[in-house]
């Protein structure tokens, strides 16, 4: 089975009955069914057969009993998506005024489609095919009024489902993390054979967020998909996985993780690998809505608080923050939503101890949520009796230090001689200088 871009070629029989009214052209699927116009004989009773141009044989016989001959039409081999897709809606001999027009499977009209081209010969392409080009197409043939259907199911396979929005978890011990993947509208294969089939392998990767405080954003390999037998993950990664879906169904491929921390913040990318160097993958970005209070989550009468809810970079203009305080707190009346991300309890109380909880909106819709508990404490005697204890000591140790300055102050100015006055005798007649005899 080749998962390949698809060319079916749809073949309209000409049947013409020649009747006494004259002939009447009918179209019909080759391997489908149609309605061919008969007379009334009088009686039911009675063999009716159909030939095809000049065969000998019959083509189509209805006897007594109303049973006639239905052949099917056998299905078309699966498309892998991004692939493109080819019908043509041929007619053998087509008569002048036959029109031929598409209907996808949605019953619409597909010429509107800019991936869809369809030419005069009634043939039609469908670029890079998706999941909802998956089902029944029909050429619709019209031919003076009588309409004839020539229908083909198409399989596109292709990995469910599509996350265009990331999936929003919160930091909890509690918190389940799926990481949905599996192939839809599989074909009927087993994983147990699948070596001898197309599919060659499989594996989940992971590139961590900045918010996640990784400083580099290296693509990390999960987990690896070994064919065995038997089918199992090789985790390559301790990130607490749950791969058990696998062995729970076939084609199912996703991975599940309890307890949920920031580190999880990033893309995961499921991946498929198939014949040719074909590739199917899927991404998924996961944010992950914490809380967290400073100083700490506990605090004390008094002390300012500050509360702060965070994906770890900031919100979209579409996201919204809502708190829900503890009944008994006094910023009960918050105001309507939005909220602020941070907010500022300026003096903690008691009533402002609780469970706290804050809500990430878009529009109408709850994404996740996240509780902290902030416990709001009165000091403790014991820690003012030694604040106290302590400032005492620190004004005697200061008292004592002033004290010994000021004695060796003191000290220093009685042990210090004194420097006695220079007399001078003034005389009536005074003598030179020099030496006298009495």
């Amino acid at each position: 089975m080749k998962y390949v871009s698809g060319f079916l070629s749809i073949i309209i029989a000409l049947f013409i009955s020649s009747t006494a009214a004259g002939d009447v052209l009918v179209y019909g699927q080759v391997g489908g069914t149609v309605t061919l116009p008969r007379s009334k004989w009088g009686s039911e009773r009675v063999l009716v057969l159909w030939y095809l141009g000049t065969d000998t044989q019959p083509l189509i016989s209805r006897n007594a009993h109303g049973r006639e001959t239905i052949v099917r039409v056998q299905p078309v081999s699966p498309l892998l998506a991004g692939k493109n897709l080819n019908l043509k809606c041929d007619i053998e001999e087509i008569v002048e005024g036959t029109q031929r027009r598409w209907l996808s499977p949605q019953k619409q009209d597909p010429k509107n489609d800019t991936r869809v081209q369809i030419k005069n010969d009634g043939s039609l392409t469908v670029m890079s095919v998706t999941g909802q080009d998956h089902g029944e197409w029909t050429c619709v043939v019209t031919y003076q009024g009588r309409k004839a259907n020539a229908n083909t199911h198409v399989s596109v396979i292709d990995l469910s489902p599509a996350h265009p929005q990331p999936i929003y978890t919160s930091v909890s011990s509690l918190s389940l993390l799926h990481l949905p993947c599996f192939l839809s509208n599989p074909p009927p294969l087993s994983w147990s054979d699948s070596q001898e089939k197309s599919i060659q392998g499989g594996r989940w990767t992971f590139t961590p967020s900045p918010a996640a405080g990784s400083n580099t954003r290296v693509v990390q390999t999960l987990v690896n998909l070994s064919l065995g037998p038997p089918l199992a993950w090789v985790v390559n990664q301790k990130r607490g996985l749950d791969v058990s879906a696998l062995q729970r169904k076939n084609l199912n491929l996703s991975l599940t993780k309890k307890g949920v921390t920031e580190g999880d913040r990033g893309e995961y990318t499921c991946a498929v690998e198939f014949q040719k160097d074909d590739t199917l993958k899927r991404s998924i970005r996961v944010e992950v809505l914490q809380v967290f209070s400073s100083p700490a989550p506990v605090a004390f009468v008094g002390q300012e608080v500050n509360l702060t809810c965070t994906l770890g970079q900031p919100l979209t203009s579409d996201l919204k923050v809502k708190w829900i305080p503890p009944r008994q707190s006094s910023l009960l009346a918050l105001g309507s939503s939005p909220h602020p991300a941070h907010l500022t309890i300026p003096e903690a109380r008691d009533i402002n101890g609780g469970r706290w909880r804050c809500e990430l909106w878009r529009n109408k819709t709850k994404l996740t949520s996240v509780e902290i508990t902030l416990k709001i404490e009165r000091v403790p005697m014991d820690v003012w009796l030694l604040v106290t204890i302590c400032a005492a000591a620190v004004i005697f140790i200061l008292l004592l230090i002033l004290t010994v300055i000021l004695i060796r102050r003191h000290r220093q100015r009685v042990m210090m001689p004194r420097r006695g006055k220079r007399r001078i005798c003034r005389c009536k007649d005074p003598k030179p200088k020099g030496f006298y005899r009495n």
